[in-house]
């Protein structure tokens, strides 16, 4: 009997070690999904927003920037990671060397651009419902040089992790990430929070009421965009800080699942840009019905060409 449960405990440890390959297709298969839906979103959202001369105002600066680096993620990071999932369930070997180190800046990257971006829209929101007339004169510059800024933060934090992982150890790196998403995060929900109780006393005051009903809107859509961000990347932090405390990481699925509802904060928020801002909806039924005009008249000459033929035959 000690014989046969010493042969069960090896089979049991067996199957932890190489988890099942359905699992990982599985897996491999959401990760693919994910990144088509977040770059066919965020491109679609950016040509919207390229093509509409109404949509290219400063307050939508930060969103287009997010929208960029959730580009970005979906087209670079998301397939790069989806090497790695194949890896770990030995669906294909992986080879670990320097391109690995350039994977983890650029992923950081943009992961940090698109958290900051969350964030910085979260402070701008804020200083929108708050002090609105100082808000309306800001000028086009000022968010130009905010986004310059929220990319070098990016590039420096990502940086600072690579250096830690190569030089020092991955531990030390993951206390930065813990430190930086635990900042971020205080800062969405003290923004989100003060933007609440304004709007609850009202304080949207403009003596123009269409700007102020459309910036009451733009500010609600904005806001769900930031705790869309928050609840996506809770999971993470949590995780990371569970890791920091025990010391002990946790199953790959468990890593994977929680990365994918991570990447999916990237599919959303064009979904909502789309569906809630006015603009991006009215741009897109426009360019779905001159498509249709378009298709329309193509379609009849070719009926009427394939009769002409037929009858003539």
């Amino acid at each position: 009997m000690s014989a046969v449960n010493e042969s069960l405990k090896n089979t049991s440890e067996f199957a932890k070690r190489f988890p099942s390959k359905s699992e990982g297709i599985a897996l491999c298969s959401v990760f693919m999904l994910s990144s088509v839906l977040i770059i066919a979103g965020s491109l679609l959202a950016l040509v919207l927003f390229a093509v509409n001369k109404t949509l290219r105002r400063k307050s939508l600066f930060l969103v287009m920037n997010m929208a960029f680096a959730d580009l970005m993620l979906g087209t670079i990071s998301v397939p790069f990671y989806i090497y790695f999932v194949g890896d770990a369930y030995q669906l294909w070997t992986a080879r670990f060397g320097f391109h690995l180190v350039v994977f983890r800046c650029i992923d950081a990257t943009f992961m940090f651009g698109s958290y900051l971006s969350a964030a910085f829209i979260s402070c701008e929101r804020f200083f929108a419902v708050c002090w609105p007339f100082h808000h309306r004169s800001l000028s086009a510059r000022t968010y130009y040089i905010t986004i310059f800024i929220l990319w070098i933060l990016a590039v420096f934090l990502s940086s600072i992790l690579t250096l830690l992982g190569v030089f020092s150890s991955f531990k030390s790196a993951l206390y930065v990430v813990v430190i930086v998403q635990l900042c971020l995060t205080i800062i969405i929900c003290v923004c989100n929070i003060g933007i609440w109780i304004n709007s609850k006393h009202g304080r949207f005051t403009s003596q123009q009421q269409n700007r102020a009903s459309r910036s009451k809107r733009l500010t609600k859509t904005l806001l769900f965009v930031s705790m869309l961000a928050l609840i996506t990347w809770l999971p993470l932090l949590i995780i990371n800080i569970l890791i920091c405390i025990t010391g002990e990481s946790l199953s790959h699925l468990v890593n994977f699942v929680v990365n994918i509802l991570n990447y999916s904060n990237s599919f959303f928020n064009p979904v909502v840009y789309i569906f809630r801002i006015p603009e991006f909806k009215k741009t897109l039924r426009l360019s779905c019905t001159k498509a249709a005009d378009i298709y329309e008249p193509n379609k009849k000459n070719v009926i009427e060409t394939c009769v002409k033929y037929f009858v003539g035959h």
